[in-house]
């Protein structure tokens, strides 16, 4: 049985993340998914290829701008917050992004990547047009200058990203082998990904010099060995959910953002072979490298600990990793806090079903992260 999506989601074209991407990397997407799209969602192929000749000018003038600018950019130690969708790592997100002492990878920066630098003000005015107010998966807000996963960024640049397996979801384990696990691929691939992640990072790092910038991409949890091959210093904050909030809510954010995100129809149970099989692959290689990780540089927290006092657990992950300005941030966060203290989480049913298949693919976590079964 195929996902169902809602007939107006065919005809909501702006969207769609590839409207930032380039020409050369649309087609090559394309041409590893053998340009299958299913008819319904050609329009929205319409609509990225209409905004890709668009941006084409703009891409000119910011490489143009980024072979003089960029050169001698240093990048300081990153702090990557780390966990699975649906783990509580947006609202951390969000809140440590209200410290001015620190940089983070915006909306607007993240889903115009090829031109952020140098048409700032057609971007932000673009987007305030087109942008939801809310993110469809929980009902956090969304706007331009607000954090967003820099993998969108990288899935915008070059054809190998995980997420490319949201927009083209017959293939996604193919994506997530391929470029999450980096299973059986050239080194060419993971040496690509660390130059382009690092070309974007420096694109951050002039436009907010001096800051060290904060980043949420889960499919980095898998990545350990990888971000400290390009950032021996950088720190981890890995918050972490019960398993069974995480599998209902995962299938919330898929039957959210795939009508929005997707060229194709896919198979529900093939879909959820893929959400239990990517959570497990996820954490079995997480949990083998987290030890690469100097120590002092790796805060592990639950989200339901995290979320009963997020001020003073702010405090101890400042405080272990050496971050510094709490003190200046902390009104920041505070109010934030505030604004934020009547939000209501979804409660979910889990049925005697789903609760076999998230022990008998997920048993491992239980363990590893202390939850009850």
């Amino acid at each position: 049985m195929s996902l169902q999506f809602e007939k107006t989601s065919y005809l909501n074209l702006d969207s769609q993340p590839l409207a930032g991407t380039t020409f050369s990397n649309w087609i090559r997407i394309l041409r590893e998914n053998n340009y299958h799209i299913s008819w319904p969602f050609i329009p929205k192929a319409i609509y990225v290829s209409l905004m890709i000749a668009l941006l084409t000018p703009l891409r000119m003038k910011e490489n143009k701008f980024c072979n003089t600018k960029l050169g001698d950019i240093d990048i300081p130690p990153p702090i990557f917050i780390i966990g699975h969708w649906r783990s509580g790592t947006t609202f951390m997100h969000y809140l440590m992004g209200n410290d001015p002492n620190l940089a983070y990878v915006s909306t607007m920066e993240t889903l115009a990547p090829n031109v952020f630098l140098t048409n700032d003000a057609f971007l932000h005015n673009y987007m305030r047009e087109r942008l939801p107010t809310k993110r469809p998966m929980d009902n956090l807000e969304l706007h331009a200058d607000l954090p967003y996963e820099d993998e969108y960024a990288l899935a915008n640049v070059n054809p190998h990203s995980f997420y490319n397996g949201w927009y083209f979801p017959k293939n996604i384990m193919d994506y997530f082998e391929k470029y999450v696990l980096y299973e059986n691929v050239n080194k060419k691939v993971i040496d690509i990904w660390g130059k382009d992640y690092s070309h974007f990072l420096k694109k951050i790092a002039y436009k907010k010099p001096g800051k060290r910038i904060l980043l949420k991409s889960l499919v980095n949890t898998a990545k350990i060995k990888h971000l400290l091959d390009l950032f021996p210093d950088a720190q981890f904050i890995h918050i972490h959910r019960d398993p069974y909030d995480v599998y209902k809510s995962t299938w919330k954010l898929y039957n959210s953002i795939l009508p929005l995100f997707s060229f194709q129809h896919v198979d529900y149970d093939e879909l959820d072979k893929a959400i239990l099989k990517i959570y497990h692959d996820i954490y079995k290689k997480y949990l083998a490298e987290k030890s690469l990780i100097p120590k002092g540089n790796l805060y592990e927290i639950s989200y339901k600990t995290f979320v009963k006092d997020p001020l003073n657990n702010l405090k101890k992950i400042y405080d272990n990793l050496g971050i510094k300005g709490f003190s200046k941030a902390k009104p920041h966060f505070q109010k934030y806090i505030d604004f934020h203290k009547n939000y209501k989480k979804d409660n979910y049913v889990l049925t005697k079903q789903d609760k076999e298949k998230v022990i008998k693919n997920w048993d491992f976590t239980f363990d590893a992260f202390g939850y009850t079964r």
